[in-house]
């Protein structure tokens, strides 16, 4: 059976439910907007960390949530700027550099109890 890094393009949460996602993969989220010029570059960043991280292992879970379709999250997730990239309670707000990004992604996964059952 081959594995390879789960990364996601979805346009708003509400796909999530219909994917046959794993309970247990580490989740990214990105918040991006229409407007934003830096946004497409740091979904771009987020899965190319999580390829090389995954070490071809499924174990991500990158969603990108629209703020207009999601207004909701704003508030919520303490959303103050786009693009905003968080797993778990952690977060990178502005434009990432990679290094910065691959290191948010580590932390998670030295907290973050992979079963591949």
């Amino acid at each position: 059976m081959t594995h390879r890094s789960r990364t996601r393009d979805c346009l708003d949460n509400s796909q999530i439910g219909e994917s046959k996602k794993r309970n247990n993969a580490i989740k990214i989220t990105v918040f991006t907007s229409d407007h934003c010029g830096f946004c497409s570059h740091a979904v771009e960043l987020v899965k190319e960390a999580t390829r090389d991280l995954s070490y071809g292992a499924d174990i991500f879970e990158v969603v990108e949530s629209r703020i207009e379709k999601h207004l909701d999250r704003i508030e919520s997730e303490s959303i103050i700027a786009v693009p905003t990239i968080m797993v778990g309670k952690s977060r990178i707000i502005g434009i990432p550099k990679l290094e910065d990004v691959r290191d948010l992604i580590q932390g998670a996964m030295l907290t973050h109890h992979v079963d591949d059952t």
